[in-house]
């Protein structure tokens, strides 16, 4: 989803390190119905809008976050 939305680009699966497999805390898929139910909150971004407004931030942003050196 991220490549389609940033128009090109590529991903690398790397498998998690298993030296650190004491701190992985695997996959977390989050339900927010019950903080629905106690305070009437739920989310007003879609994960397709948040991933777009994260994008343009970045590429805003970047020269606070990449050596262009590298």
């Amino acid at each position: 989803l991220l490549v389609r939305l940033n128009g090109s680009g590529n991903y690398q699966l790397i498998p998690f390190p298993p030296d650190r497999a004491v701190i992985d805390i695997g996959d977390y898929y989050s339900d927010f119905r019950k903080i629905q139910t106690a305070l009437g909150w739920s989310p007003q971004v879609s994960l397709r809008a948040g991933l777009a407004q994260t994008l343009d931030y970045y590429r805003k942003h970047h020269a606070q976050y990449w050596d262009a050196t590298l």
